[in-house]
């Protein structure tokens, strides 16, 4: 048994799991299934039958059936909107799945395979030319006239200060000195003015692939909520615009983020005065959350390793670069 199914509630064989689901969405016969080890939450999995290869998603058995439907009709709707996402498959019973095993429900759904690779194993950041493209993704997703029901992220930006009264105390004293004074800056953003809408909120190089064919594609809309706008440039510049091993090419991409975002949607004086904290505090997630995972999750995995180490970096280059305390 491998750590990454213990997120669902099925425990045995994959194969006869499988081959089901490759039955009600006449998909083909099982051939083999690959696990795709990235990722905390849901256990994903890529699934080769006689016809194709498929991508399927089985969702963590803390999700409940509203929050697996709330996921896939998000996916309908940023397929509608002409968003680059890969394209979902329907079962005998619709888009979302379930599958029952001893009485215990999970629920899935399966998409198109890309064949590509995410930026994070890439270990690199997009082009200039994919980095224009991902921001009008961004907009795109931004102009999307939802408000799906809220779905409490711990990674969010939002959640910093109920997320820092309960973890902050596993930071050794380095990374507290650098944390602790995000509060009264976090305070000081009066977010609730700020202007909100539909946003990803987690377009990283985790959930950025590119294709082998096609161009680039947006992945995971598991956190999409109705957030403050900017959250969504703050998440994209701290990770996939930012290169932990070279910094200092962080300011022209912040620019041409801007510049090209505002090509779809003008940014208030307000936020872009905001901008540069948020992205500050953007970092500050990263370190907070993944310290707790190493600390007391005991999370040694090479992403969170990695999300680890390029908070710190950012969050010290950040304070440096805009003189911000």
């Amino acid at each position: 048994m491998n750590n990454f199914q213990k997120r669902i509630n099925y425990q045995g064989s994959l194969k006869p799991f499988l081959q089901k689901v490759c039955s009600d969405f006449n998909i083909g016969e099982y051939k083999s299934h690959e696990i795709v080890p990235i990722g905390y939450e849901d256990f994903n999995l890529f699934l080769l039958t006689d016809k194709d290869k498929y991508f399927v998603k089985i969702f963590g058995s803390f999700r409940d059936k509203s929050e697996c439907s709330r996921y896939v009709e998000i996916m309908e709707s940023v397929l509608k909107a002409g968003v680059s996402h890969p394209k979902l498959y329907k079962s005998n019973k619709g888009y979302l799945y379930e599958i029952t095993s001893d009485d215990l429900v999970d629920r899935l759904c399966v998409m198109q395979f890309i064949d590509g690779k995410i930026f994070y194993e890439l270990q690199t950041t997009p082009t200039v030319e994919e980095m224009r493209f991902v921001i009008k993704q961004a907009a795109l997703i931004n102009k999307i006239d939802i408000k799906p029901s809220p779905v409490y992220d711990h990674w969010a930006i939002t959640s910093f200060l109920k997320e820092y009264g309960e973890k902050g105390q596993y930071l050794n004293e380095d990374d507290q000195n650098l944390v602790k004074p995000l509060v009264e800056v976090y305070k000081s953003l009066e977010i609730e003015k700020l202007p909100h809408c539909f946003v990803h909120g987690d377009i990283t190089k985790t959930n950025t692939m590119k294709s082998t064919k096609d161009g680039i594609y947006i992945l995971d809309f598991a956190v999409a909520n109705h957030y403050p706008r900017i959250q969504e440039l703050a998440v994209i510049l701290c990770d996939l615009f930012f290169n932990p091993e070279n910094p200092d090419s962080f300011p022209e991409n912040y620019e041409l983020a801007l510049s090209e975002y505002q090509k779809y949607i003008f940014l208030t004086p307000d936020e872009l005065k905001k901008l540069p904290s948020y992205v500050r505090l953007a970092h500050t997630m990263h370190v907070l959350l993944a310290n707790y995972e190493k600390v007391v999750r005991k999370n040694s995995s090479a992403e969170n390793e990695y999300f680890l180490g390029m908070g710190k970096i950012g969050l010290k280059y950040i304070t440096q670069l805009w003189n911000l305390n």
